[in-house]
C-alpha cells in the first residue's frame, strides 16, 4: 500500500464510513441515502444474506476493510458497521 493510500484511510472517519455505507446500501436497496437511519439495524430495510454480502463487497473495494460475516450485518446499524469499519482500518501500533 502505498503512503497516499496509507494516509487517506487513517483519515475516513465514522460520519465518513457512515455516509458511504449509506452511499452503498441506498443504491442496492434502491432508496435515498438520506431515509437511511444510521441507528436502525440494517434488517429493518429489508437487507438479506445476498445484500450483505455485496454491501461487504464494496466496502472492500472502496477501502480496503474486509468484514468478517456478511451474515451477521444485519442485525447492526450504519453506525456499528461504520464503527467497525474504521477500527478494521486503525493503523496497528508499531513492535520494537
Amino acid at each position: 500500500m502505498s503512503a497516499v493510500q496509507s494516509t487517506a484511510r487513517e483519515a475516513l472517519t465514522r460520519e465518513a464510513v457512515t455516509e458511504r455505507l449509506k452511499q452503498l446500501l441506498g443504491e442496492l436497496l434502491e432508496m435515498e441515502p438520506s431515509d437511511l437511519d444510521d441507528e436502525v439495524p440494517l434488517s429493518a430495510f429489508g437487507i438479506d444474506s445476498m445484500t450483505s454480502s455485496v454491501l461487504v463487497s464494496g466496502v472492500e473495494k472502496w477501502c480496503g476493510a474486509q468484514l468478517e460475516s456478511a451474515g451477521a450485518l444485519g442485525s447492526l446499524t450504519l453506525t456499528e458497521v461504520a464503527d467497525e469499519v474504521v477500527a478494521l482500518l486503525r493503523p496497528l501500533p508499531e513492535r520494537n
